[in-house]
């Protein structure tokens, strides 16, 4: 459940739209984690519980608690936790376009938003307990777009400015990663290196010297899905890319090897919950 405090409803909204930012507050048991999926949003995923199966792009590892993660817009990304656990997290999604249309000069923070892949940092003491304070302001405004709100948001990116440059002169981190989680790494590589190709699990076993139904048990035991599954997700999430990249719905249809139009239309709307053509108007 979302974690707000009342805000005094008598002031007016400054402007009759969102604000550039959704902040978000949970502490729950979740039985079903969200499958892999992505956003048009820059998320700043900060856990206080230990999570044993990440994936962020096309490699899964183990995040302790107490990280800030940075998720790109579009990086498709899923983020397990064990079952029968209290998951707590803190989730800021950002707009980082709402924010180019705001400043002409594009500040650093803002650029390290927009950076193609994740970034990790792990904030300790004074700095831990300044940025749950500054998700706890943002959460009180329910979202709403106000001076208050805008004020509280920009002293965010502020302090998230600061930190950034403390955590840019330490030493490279390495996540905790299992051996069977590396293996599946090599899986996912494989996928989105043939993510055009018309790949099928039988084809990834015979590539990896693996029995197919072990290996789909394997990706199974880290990704929480059918490995059938993830790659038409990764294959929708690549028709996004090249349908914002101006190509045509035809094209991208052909480009990715989909057997017919009507095939593709029908596979596209049912991971996105839009038409192609629609997306490629949007």
């Amino acid at each position: 459940m979302k974690k707000t405090v009342s805000n005094d409803s008598t002031k007016a909204p400054l402007f009759s739209v969102s604000p550039p930012y959704e902040m978000v507050y949970r502490n729950e048991l979740s039985p079903n984690p969200a499958e892999p999926h992505s956003h048009n949003a820059t998320e700043l995923y900060y856990t206080l519980t230990d999570l044993p199966d990440v994936l962020l792009n096309d490699s899964i590892s183990m995040i302790p608690a107490g990280t800030l993660i940075i998720i790109p817009t579009f990086c498709i990304h899923q983020l397990y936790h064990e079952n029968r656990v209290v998951y707590e997290r803190y989730i800021l999604s950002i707009h980082t376009n709402w924010l180019k249309s705001v400043f002409c000069d594009i500040p650093t923070v803002f650029s390290r938003l927009e950076e193609p892949s994740p970034l990790f940092f792990f904030p300790k003491g004074e700095d831990k307990t300044e940025l749950i304070s500054h998700f706890e302001k943002l959460l009180k405004y329910e979202d709403k777009l106000t001076p208050d709100s805008l004020s509280s948001f920009f002293r965010f990116l502020s302090f998230f400015s600061r930190i950034i440059k403390s955590f840019e002169s330490e030493a490279e981190y390495n996540l905790p990663i299992s051996d069977s989680q590396k293996k599946v790494n090599e899986i996912l590589a494989y996928i989105h290196e043939h993510i055009r190709d018309r790949i099928t699990v039988t084809d990834i076993a015979s590539y990896f010297y693996l029995n197919p139904d072990y290996l789909s048990r394997l990706f199974k035991k880290h990704m929480h899905i059918p490995i059938s599954r993830y790659i038409s997700t990764q294959r929708i999430s690549e028709a996004e890319s090249l349908l914002r990249n101006g190509l045509s719905v035809s094209q991208v249809q052909e480009e990715l090897g989909f057997s017919s139009y009507a095939y593709f239309f029908k596979t596209f709307q049912k991971f996105t919950g839009v038409s192609p053509s629609h997306y490629f108007k949007l």
